[in-house]
């Protein structure tokens, strides 16, 4: 096959990273639950579980361990981030960025753009846009970029199966050690009310057939768009926004029928039954990545004088072929939900975890509703696994989870469940190697910057003090019964909050939750969210 090295810049990503809940919901317990056929779940979604973000376990939460794996992962240092973005559309405040939080909880440069992109789903996509054209230009050199939902729908309604939450980060720089961006992308946007959510409200609306009709509809035209600017071209995986497991399928259904008919019009004539290889390459050339060959494919094929036994084994080296292809980065959205911005990018990430190869290309298609979509090209490079292979992956978190019920889940959704936390002292663990977070906090626990000048609480608390809270610890004490949830000031004497069932000597993991005070009697502080450390237990440490 000819070289498309010319279809590529040298910018694209050069470290990744993943995070999701550990708390899951089996599907089939919601289908028994609400008295469904499980088969809609398991075969008309195509989805098995989704996952279940704890109390207080927000975007902040999510984020912050996705864009430490990635700096860790990639051996980056925080300092040399120059650009911080953020995709989301799970608002934490109307006017503040989160990206700010993040920058200060992850120690990047105060020297350094901060910006969050609300576009609905496409939003981490347009903030890798801004990444790439910042530092084509040479504005920056190095940007973050950190993909983060957490996707709610009404108790009962069609769209619940579908829920999910998690977070991704990309690193993203020139000559990339993993993969490189195509210099061209495919775009297409309008005004359609496929799907909304208004001020206020937590569940997000959705018009069921219309928003799929809208999906497909933007999809094909941002395919359109790309060949269009840079001409027919050969993906090795084709990965789309996956609102769940089916809608991608459908997507590259749409594309064969519609696109590359025209290629089984060119097919020859066959005197003779044979299947010969240049016939298969060009079969593979256009069918490589669809799972479900279409009855007008034996229909037309049968025209040109194929029996029955020729389309059969031409069907089994077809299958054979893409299932490895389009069916391995669909278990993320089947496992995990609706990620919303993080489901494409964390689709891509599985397959360079687990698939890619040096130099395949991967096309993706970026939905965001309202509606915008962008496509684009990756090309894997040479050096991807010495940062992919490095764990935690998303396999890990595929195994490695908690199971809850219908009543636990309905209740955490609900908001009304109450988490109970211990005190307690602790230490780096021996294998934690210097990793972990620094805060810098006030006597009653409120973060604040490490700026000269502004190094002190707006509250007007007093103290200033800078701690390390290691990735990994283990409990040196007893756990101690913790007076108050939303209380701040234990971390001034030295403790840390701790969840779970643990006893002294438990191996610790680092998490940080989103602290409300609901009992603020500053008017200008009401509505002022903080985020706590709260260390969990964790059976294995990578």
């Amino acid at each position: 096959m000819l070289s498309n090295e010319y279809l590529f810049s040298n910018i694209g990503i050069d470290s990744v990273g993943f995070y999701a809940p550990k708390y899951y919901l089996k599907l089939k317990d919601l289908a028994a639950e609400r008295k469904i056929d499980p088969n809609k779940f398991k075969k008309g979604l195509m989805a098995i579980e989704m996952r279940i973000p704890d109390v207080n376990e927000d975007v902040v939460s999510l984020g912050l361990k996705a864009g430490y794996q990635a700096l860790v992962k990639g051996g980056i240092s925080p300092k040399s981030i120059d650009a911080l973005f953020v995709g989301t559309e799970t608002i934490t405040y109307a006017v503040k960025s989160v990206s700010n939080i993040f920058a200060e909880l992850l120690g990047i440069s105060t020297n350094s753009i901060c910006q969050d992109v609300y576009n609905a789903c496409a939003g981490g996509t347009l903030a890798l846009l801004n990444a790439f054209a910042l530092i084509e230009k040479d504005i920056i050199k190095k940007a973050l970029v950190i993909c983060v939902d957490i996707s709610s729908y009404q108790v009962g309604s069609p769209s619940e199966a579908t829920q999910g939450s998690g977070a991704i980060a990309l690193v993203i720089s020139k000559n990339p050690r993993v993969a490189t961006f195509g210099e061209k992308f495919g775009k297409v946007s309008g005004n359609v009310d496929d799907f909304f959510r208004p001020a206020y409200e937590k569940n997000a609306k959705v018009f069921g057939h219309y928003s799929v009709s809208t999906y497909l509809n933007f999809q094909m035209k941002a395919y359109d768009d790309l060949i269009n600017s840079i001409g027919d071209f050969h993906a090795d995986y084709y990965t789309f926004h996956a609102p769940f497991s089916k809608l991608p399928i459908k997507i590259m259904q749409q594309i064969i029928q519609k696109r590359w008919i025209k290629h089984i019009q060119n097919l020859p004539r066959l005197k003779k039954n044979q299947i010969t290889s240049s016939l298969l390459k060009k079969l593979d050339y256009f069918m490589h990545d669809i799972t479900i060959l279409p009855e007008w494919l034996y229909l037309k094929l049968k025209e040109r004088g194929y029996s029955s036994e020729t389309l059969e084994n031409i069907s089994y080296k077809l299958i054979a072929n893409v299932k490895g292809k389009v069916l391995p980065q669909l278990r993320v959205p089947s496992h995990f939900g609706n990620l919303y911005n993080a489901s494409i990018w964390s689709q891509i990430i599985y397959l360079l975890e687990e698939y890619a190869h040096v130099n395949d290309t991967v096309y993706f298609g970026s939905y965001g509703s309202g509606a915008t979509c962008i496509s684009g090209l990756l090309k894997v490079k040479e050096g991807f696994k010495k940062i992919v292979s490095k764990h935690p992956q998303i396999k890990d978190f595929i195994e490695n989870k908690e199971r809850k019920t219908i009543q636990e889940y309905e209740k955490i959704k609900a908001g009304e469940f109450t988490p109970k936390t211990f005190l307690g002292e602790i230490a780096e663990h021996e294998k934690n190697n210097k990793r972990g977070f620094t805060l810098h906090f006030c006597d009653e626990g409120c973060i604040i910057p490490n700026i000269a000048g502004l190094d002190h609480c707006p509250k007007g608390h007093s103290g200033f003090h800078e701690k390390f809270f290691p990735l990994y610890a283990v409990l040196k004490s007893e756990p101690i019964v913790n007076p108050n949830e939303n209380a701040l000031n234990y971390l001034y004497n030295g403790l840390v909050r701790i969840a779970g069932d643990v006893k002294q000597g438990s191996c610790l993991e680092y998490e940080i939750r989103r602290i409300e005070n609901k009992e603020e009697t500053n008017f200008n502080a009401i509505g002022l969210l903080n985020w706590s450390p709260l260390y969990v237990p964790v059976q294995k440490i990578y």
